[in-house]
C-alpha cells in the first residue's frame, strides 16, 4: 500500500483535491441551506443530520465572521456587493497566505527529494516481486526521515484551505438572500433580508451581480457573465501553464522517469476538465464567477511571488540539508 502511494502521489492529491471540490460543492451542506440567509451565528450550527455537522461544522466556524466582514466593506463602500466581494476575497486569501507557505514548503522539500527519489525508482523499475517492493518501500521510508518529509503534508494543507474556500463560497451564495413569510391568510408577503444583506448589487452602478447568465433580464448583464465566465478561465489556465514551469534549481535536475510523460498528460487533461467545469458552474451565478475570477488574479499574483520566494528558501534549505 505504502508503495503505491509512492508511485502515485501526485494523481492521488489531484484526485483527491477534484473530489473535496465536488464533495463541498455539492453536498457538503444539504437540504436547504444555500438557501438560508444570515441569522444568528448559533443558527449556522443546526445541522440536519450529523454526517452534515462533520463536514459542515469548519465552514460554519468561520462562514459567519466572513459574512460579517464582507458586510461591513460593503456597507463602508456605498452599501456595494462588488466591492465587499473584492475586497473580502484578498483580505481571506491573505490571511490564509501562510497555509500556501506551507505547502510550497513541502513542495521545495519535493524538489529537493527528486533526484534521490527517482534514483530509487529507476533501481526498482519493472521488478514486481514481493522483496523488490519491500525492499523499494523501506528505501523511500529512509529518504523521508532524512529529509524530515511527510508524503500526506498536503493533504493536510488542503484540508486546512477547503474549509475557507467554502465558506467564502457560502458568504457570496448566501448573503444577499431573503426569506418570504406571508401574513393575513396569504393576502400579503413580506419580504425579509438577512444579517449581511447589501442592498447595491450593481458593479459601476450597471452591472447586475445578483443573478446569472440563464437568470439576467438585460442583454449587457447576459454579456458581462459571459465575460467574467471567460476571464476566469483565462487566468486559470494561465495560472496552470505557469505552474508547469520548472524553476530554474529544478532545471538542473530533469525528470527521467518513464511514467513522466503519461502523468504530465494526465494531469493536464484534468486540469482542462476542471476549467470547463468551473466555468460552466460560474456562468450560474455571476457574483460566484467575480469572487473566482477576483481569487484566481490574487492567487496567480502569490504563485509567482511564491515562487521567487521558493527560490531563495531552496538554496537555503539545500545549504541544511
Amino acid at each position: 500500500m505504502r508503495h503505491f502511494f509512492n508511485r502515485h502521489l501526485n494523481k492521488i492529491v489531484a484526485l483527491a483535491f477534484v473530489f473535496v471540490m465536488l464533495f463541498g460543492l455539492t453536498s457538503c451542506r444539504q437540504g436547504n441551506w444555500s438557501q438560508r440567509v444570515y441569522t444568528t451565528y448559533g443558527a449556522e450550527f443546526n445541522f440536519e443530520w450529523w454526517g452534515q455537522a462533520i463536514t459542515g461544522w469548519p465552514i460554519a466556524l468561520i462562514s459567519y465572521p466572513i459574512a460579517w466582514l464582507c458586510s461591513a466593506i460593503g456597507k463602508g463602500l456605498g452599501n456595494s456587493y462588488a466591492w465587499g466581494i473584492i475586497f473580502t476575497t484578498l483580505i481571506v486569501r491573505t490571511i490564509a497566505w501562510p497555509i500556501y507557505s506551507k505547502q510550497n514548503g513541502t513542495s521545495i522539500k519535493m524538489t529537493i527529494m527528486q533526484p534521490e527519489m527517482e534514483k530509487i525508482q529507476r533501481k526498482y523499475y519493472g521488478r514486481t516481486d514481493p522483496e523488490s517492493k519491500n525492499r523499494m518501500n523501506q528505501e523511500m521510508m529512509n529518504l523521508y526521515k532524512k529529509y524530515k518529509f511527510n508524503p500526506f503534508g498536503c493533504f493536510f494543507t488542503m484540508i486546512l484551505q477547503f474549509p475557507i474556500f467554502m465558506a467564502m463560497y457560502e458568504v457570496v451564495r448566501r448573503i444577499n438572500l431573503t426569506t418570504t413569510t406571508t401574513i393575513a391568510g396569504g393576502i400579503a408577503s413580506v419580504e425579509t433580508a438577512g444579517k449581511f444583506a447589501l442592498i447595491n448589487t450593481k458593479l459601476f452602478n450597471y452591472f447586475e451581480l445578483n443573478t446569472s447568465f440563464y437568470q439576467a433580464t438585460t442583454t449587457h448583464d447576459k454579456v458581462f457573465a459571459v465575460v467574467i465566465a471567460l476571464m476566469f478561465g483565462a487566468v486559470t489556465i494561465i495560472s496552470q501553464k505557469l505552474a508547469t514551469r520548472k524553476p530554474s534549481y529544478q532545471k538542473n535536475y530533469p525528470n527521467k522517469n518513464p511514467k513522466a510523460d503519461d502523468q504530465a498528460k494526465q494531469m493536464k487533461m484534468m486540469n482542462s476538465i476542471m476549467t470547463v467545469m468551473f466555468v460552466i458552474m460560474s456562468l450560474s451565478s455571476t457574483s460566484l464567477a467575480l469572487y473566482w475570477l477576483i481569487g484566481g488574479i490574487y492567487q496567480l499574483g502569490q504563485s509567482q511571488v511564491g515562487r521567487i520566494m521558493n527560490e531563495r528558501n531552496y538554496y537555503k534549505m539545500k545549504a541544511k540539508m
